[in-house]
């Protein structure tokens, strides 16, 4: 980024944001808000489609996995063509898949109708993550580039909250296709704000520039001495979230076996929430005086001591709130924080490909996670030991982390994961 695009600030001073970087910031911060909005909008619905497409509850299972299946392969394969042919271009490309698959969504009246579209609007939300990452990474300050998409991926949990919010008020009297309506006309408002709005990447060439063809951005992840990185990176990524998935959406269920109301389980879950988005935040100030490896780790490891006390507190009404709470904190901590390692690992010219393809392989573990996590229940497994099960693989992906640390360092390179003091 040129030095033209920060004001001027004293040393030892992070620097000023000008006007374009706060106007990316800001609408990449609402594509943020609508991908969580309609990732969360199915969970509330489900059981209002279920009576009206007369389904099973049972098959929702295969619903939420194919949005799931549908982002890994938007965020690898649009993450590619963003850095090949412009990130403005797939962003918009991707926030008008799962819009119009919302609104495919609110007309469909099959299973198969709804799986369709699920899984479609999924490849618009994969497609979508790792281009509005990339585009905040690149219009941000360097001093402050681990902080804004750390801050960034506050924005879906917050989607994810208000989606509970207008479910609830909306479903009672408008009912389930209202939900995926507001779905579809949000991101269509967006999209035409994007194309008028949004400046196009300065770090990856268009048609109209006479340069030599880039080589393969998926190449780039393993050049240079780093291929351990990436192949730590993406075990990290996959065990983060699968963590973070199975707790989303096996925290009701679980909290319900183990003796909770349904509404207190409910309860207990947006607590979570909340303090998902209070975590984000925090992170995302802490990493103007830490390295986002630092700060990714102790999420980590914070997390699985939160999530496992959870599972000794599950018949303790004062303590499992607050336990919850702070598990979210950390969790999510955690996320946004492993997005500013990713983003900040890779040269220019592969970011969104380098985030992409680590939100991608994580997701497989989204897909993975919440069936391995069925298994187990359906065996007899108390609720204590499955939340001592999923403490594990954020305590793997703390360790995976250090591991891709100390390849990076290995590889002779200098570390592209530190903070950036300002000049």
């Amino acid at each position: 980024m040129s030095d033209a695009t920060a004001t001027s600030a004293p040393s030892g001073a992070a620097p000023r944001l000008t006007a374009l970087q706060w106007r990316v910031i800001s609408l990449c911060a609402l594509v943020a808000f609508l991908d969580g909005f309609d990732t969360q909008a199915i969970g509330p619905a489900a059981k209002a489609i279920s009576v009206s497409l007369h389904l099973p509850m049972s098959v929702f299972g295969l619903v939420f996995s194919a949005s799931q299946a549908g982002f890994i392969v938007g965020a690898m394969l649009f993450s590619a063509l963003g850095d090949r042919f412009g990130r403005k271009r797939l962003l918009i490309a991707g926030t008008v898949v799962f819009g119009l698959c919302s609104l495919g969504t609110a007309l469909c009246q099959s299973f198969d109708g709804l799986i369709a579209f699920r899984l479609l609007a999924g490849l618009g939300l994969g497609g979508a993550s790792p281009n509005f990452v990339s585009l905040a990474s690149e219009y941000s300050p360097p001093a402050q580039r681990a902080r804004v998409v750390t801050t960034l991926w506050a924005a879906v949990p917050f989607g994810g909250m208000c989606a509970a919010f207008v479910s609830a008020a909306i479903l009672p009297t408008l009912g389930w296709r209202a939900v995926f309506e507001v779905g579809f006309a949000a991101p269509a408002l967006l999209a035409l704000l994007l194309v008028w709005a949004l400046p196009e990447s300065r770090e990856v060439g268009g048609p109209a520039q006479p340069t030599a063809p880039p080589k393969a951005p998926i190449a780039a992840l393993f050049a240079e001495g780093r291929g351990a990185m990436t192949a730590w990176l993406w075990l990290g990524s996959f065990m983060t979230w699968t963590a973070l998935i199975v707790m989303a959406f096996w925290t009701p269920a679980l909290l319900q076996r183990a003796g909770w109301s349904a509404s207190a389980a409910a309860n207990v879950l947006a607590l979570n929430n909340a303090g998902g988005v209070a975590g984000t935040l925090a992170t995302g100030a802490l990493l103007t005086r830490i390295r986002p490896t630092r700060a990714l780790i102790g999420a980590l490891v914070f997390s699985s001591l939160f999530i496992a006390a959870i599972g000794l507190a599950t018949r303790h009404a004062a303590w499992l709130p607050p336990l919850a709470c702070l598990a979210g904190v950390f969790a999510s901590a955690a996320g946004g924080a492993l997005l500013a390692v990713s983003a900040a690992a890779y040269p220019e010219s592969a970011r969104a490909t380098g985030v992409g393809w680590a939100l991608g392989v994580g997701r497989v573990g989204a897909v993975v996670g919440p069936s391995a996590m069925g298994l187990l229940v359906a065996a007899g497994w108390p609720t204590r030991s499955l939340y001592f099960v999923l403490s594990v693989p954020f305590l793997a992906a703390a360790v995976l982390i250090v591991l891709m640390v100390r390849a990076t360092a290995t590889a002779g390179r200098a570390n592209p994961l530190a903070v950036q003091e300002p000049s």
